[in-house]
């Protein structure tokens, strides 16, 4: 008569038990590297972000009914810019830069922007000075001032130069464009 060994002295107990104690490990280092990278681009509350948009619509329209125009010359070091802006603003009321990094919330700069001394006629010239701009692809480039009334945007591809024109509504208009069939 053959002597049987205990349980915990066979193999194939061990080598059932190997796959569910190695999914555990795993699955406490994804928790963990989850929590140190947090993501930027996922949203916690679509409802909120859906109402943001709507403002921030309303304010692309209030900037295509004052004609508000901008041209950026972005410095070649990427660390400052000069801004001429044009329409119908109000002047004394402080207007913001937003360089907003495509994939990085913590590379986002909002910068005041300052209104060169003797400016006149229908260009307001503006200057920032801002921290340096890491290398990427491309950014997203707002002007808006500081009430929250108008903005004007547009999306700064790194590659096409350091010059930038900013329209109202030009995301929308080239949506439509794209939109709209050829007759």
């Amino acid at each position: 008569m053959q002597s049987s060994k205990v349980w915990y002295k066979e193999p194939w107990p061990w080598i059932l038990m190997a796959g569910p104690i190695i999914v555990v490990f795993a699955s406490i280092a994804t928790y963990v590297i989850a929590q140190r990278t947090n993501s930027d681009l996922v949203t916690d509350d679509y409802y909120k972000e859906g109402k943001y948009i709507s403002i921030q619509l309303e304010r692309d329209n209030e900037a295509k009914k004052r004609n508000i125009h901008a041209q950026l010359l972005i410095s070649p070091e990427f660390d400052a810019a000069k801004i001429f802006l044009t329409g119908n603003f109000d002047r004394q009321q402080p207007v913001d830069l937003l360089l907003i990094h495509p994939a990085s919330k913590s590379l986002d700069q909002k910068v005041r922007l300052q209104m060169t001394p003797g400016t006149s006629g229908d260009k307001a010239e503006y200057t920032a000075v801002f921290k340096p701009l890491p290398r990427t692809q491309h950014w997203y480039v707002q002007l808006e001032d500081a009430a929250g009334v108008w903005r004007v945007e547009d999306k700064w591809i790194v590659s096409q130069g350091n010059a930038l024109k900013l329209d109202p509504m030009s995301k929308l208009k080239a949506k439509e464009a794209s939109a709209t069939p050829a007759l």
